[in-house]
């Protein structure tokens, strides 16, 4: 996604106004010139949340939390800046522009005609099910018809060669969309099909809602093709970035109870957790769990919960998705469904009580790693203890969090009765492994790659950057702790010019206005400060507004001396001069009519 315009920023903030916006989400009440409700982001009985026409923002007087028009979207909907700022510039009717890596205006008209034949070829699906009787009893067999059906827009593709692809090509008229779509192809003779043939299907939704792709089942048991298949990828569907019910998930009342989603396997597991109440359920596109997954999931809740097969084969095949929610540094615990089912057939078999029980009894997800590790080796012979070490290190090395990382050296030493030197210098032999593995990609492609991505590449410095940008989220969370971090902090001890930017853009805001609003920073940062702020702003989504249980003045000692150790480490005495000239410089800006 490419950077949108400041000028467009603006125009979409003007265009939509936020009592009406945020009315669409929630019955507001006049009470003198601001608008009132109980806030959607904690639980409360009475109205502490305010919209105020005259300053275009809103605030909860309960939770703090507060924001522009394009920050509410963000946080009820859990999207990102740039996603945001296009659905209310969809809403609005204005068309963006972009700075730099942005779509043309080809491939922005491209994406909406393949939106449009995807809601066609839905409307087809749905329409052919009515007609095959096979299909529908395939659906009654495993209490999928019906209501279900419809709730989830459950379709059929019937066993034709071209019949969907001859109706998109006579309404849309546009086979370059059509293709993008991925719901028709042409082979090498030139002849077009349809993709989906005698297939059960299942529409798969961006967060935003919309059509992006589809899954497929086989009706026929017999036929030699491939079972499951999805949509392939294309300018709307990026499995390895969407997840099955995603869309769902912002409005998730158990999301918000248990601040955990359920990562299932299937899409069939997911229906059925939801129709059994379990509303935070999830699954990846027929493929292992990711990374980008992971991180779209901390959007929603602080942790994640990995529910597995039964059987030998589920729990194995699970195990990169596993290494990977321990490597993104998430809150993941595993929940294994026994006696060799899945979710689906416990829940249909037993009811919801029976899961229930399963997910309350859920493992953290680092010791189930442990157990797995220690089935494998016998840890009474030498040599398999290395294997043993040399596997988790792998593992550790990839764990962004430094803290988390040495917390779970500390673990893994105890499990396999080592020294927890011994396991430190195994998990810094990979990691400095995986930094020589980036530099060497990195020297291969630097003559190729754009300037963005030089500049977003973490490189070796990878941990230190992700710490700075934490820091710098935490520092949104607890504005009222910037005064103070500006004393203590140089911004050049920071690790990139984009998060200099920003942090001085933080220190700007809070002088002028005793907060910070998110979607006003956009207007007072460069490229290179926007990149950043984007990155903070999904850390502060993942991270949520501090700690639970830890009291905001604690919170505000920990993150100071946080910042006071790295002001330290990197030789400065305290940023007092910095923050003196760059009040200066702001002033001098000011009288000189330019934005500092």
């Amino acid at each position: 996604m490419g950077l949108i315009s400041r000028e467009s920023i603006e125009e979409v903030r003007r265009a939509n106004d936020v009592v009406a916006v945020i009315g669409q989400y929630l019955k507001l009440e006049k009470r003198g010139k601001d608008f009132w409700a109980c806030c959607p982001f904690h639980t409360e009985k009475t109205a502490s949340f305010s919209v105020s026409p005259g300053r275009e923002m809103f605030y909860c007087f309960g939770c703090k939390a507060h924001g522009s028009v394009i920050d509410f979207v963000m946080k009820f909907e859990k999207l990102s800046f740039p996603e945001a700022v296009e659905k209310l510039a969809l809403r609005a009717g204005v068309n963006l522009s972009y700075e730099s890596g942005g779509p043309s205006r080809h491939e922005r008209s491209l994406r909406d005609k393949a939106f449009e034949v995807m809601n066609l070829a839905q409307k087809y699906f749905l329409h052919e099910l009515k007609r095959a009787p096979a299909a529908q009893k395939y659906l009654h067999d495993r209490g999928l018809d019906g209501d279900v059906a419809e709730r989830w827009g459950i379709g059929y593709a019937p066993d034709e060669w071209s019949k969907l692809t001859d109706l998109l090509r006579d309404r849309v008229r546009d086979d370059e969309a059509i293709l993008a779509s991925g719901v028709s192809r042409v082979n090498d003779s030139g002849r077009w099909y349809d993709f989906y043939r005698g297939r059960v299907t299942f529409p798969i939704r961006d967060s935003q809602g919309r059509i992006v792709g589809f899954g497929a089942r086989l009706l026929d048991p017999n036929a030699k093709a491939q079972k499951y298949i999805n949509s392939p990828e294309g300018p709307l569907f990026s499995k390895s970035k969407l997840l099955y019910a995603l869309d769902r998930l912002a409005a998730s009342r158990r999301l918000k109870q248990d601040g955990r989603a359920l990562i299932m396997e299937g899409y069939t597991d997911v229906i059925a957790a939801h129709e059994a109440g379990f509303d935070n359920a999830v699954a990846p596109l027929g493929t292992a769990l990711t990374a980008e997954q992971v991180q779209l999931l901390r959007r929603y809740g602080s942790g994640v919960t990995l529910v597995l097969d039964g059987d030998a084969a589920g729990i194995s095949g699970a195990e990169r998705g596993l290494n990977i929610v321990l490597e993104a540094g998430a809150d993941a615990t595993v929940a294994v469904i026994p006696g060799g089912m899945d979710p689906f057939d416990l829940l249909r078999a037993q009811g919801a009580e029976a899961f229930e029980r399963e997910i309350k009894s859920q493992r953290d997800a680092f010791d189930f790693k442990l157990e797995m590790v220690r089935s494998r080796y016998n840890l009474a012979r030498p040599a398999e203890v290395t294997g043993a070490l040399e596997e988790l290190a792998a593992v550790l090395a990839r764990v962004e969090d430094e803290r988390l990382r040495s917390r779970y050296v500390s673990y893994a030493a105890t499990a396999l009765k080592l020294r927890e030197s011994q396991v430190t210098l195994a998990v810094n032999e990979a990691l400095a492994e995986l930094r020589r593995r980036d530099e060497r990609a990195q020297s291969r492609t630097a003559t190729d790659a754009p300037p963005r991505a030089k500049t977003a590449a973490a490189g070796p410095g990878g941990a230190r950057l992700i710490y700075e940008r934490r820091l710098m989220a935490r520092l949104m969370d607890l504005p009222q702790t910037l005064p103070a971090a500006g004393e203590l902090l140089e911004p050049g001890v920071l690790a990139n010019e984009g998060l200099r930017e920003l942090f001085v853009a933080l220190l700007n805001s809070f002088d002028e206005h005793g907060s910070v609003v998110p979607g006003a920073l956009y207007a007072h940062l460069g490229e290179a400060g926007r990149m950043e702020l984007e990155e903070t702003l999904k850390l502060t989504q993942a991270q949520g507004a501090g700690k639970p249980g830890v009291p905001q003045e604690a919170e505000r000692e920990s993150l100071l001396e946080e910042l006071r150790r790295l002001a330290v480490g990197h030789g400065e005495s305290g940023g007092r001069t910095s923050l003196e000239a760059l009040r200066k410089r702001k002033s001098a800006g000011k009288r000189a009519g330019r934005r500092p």
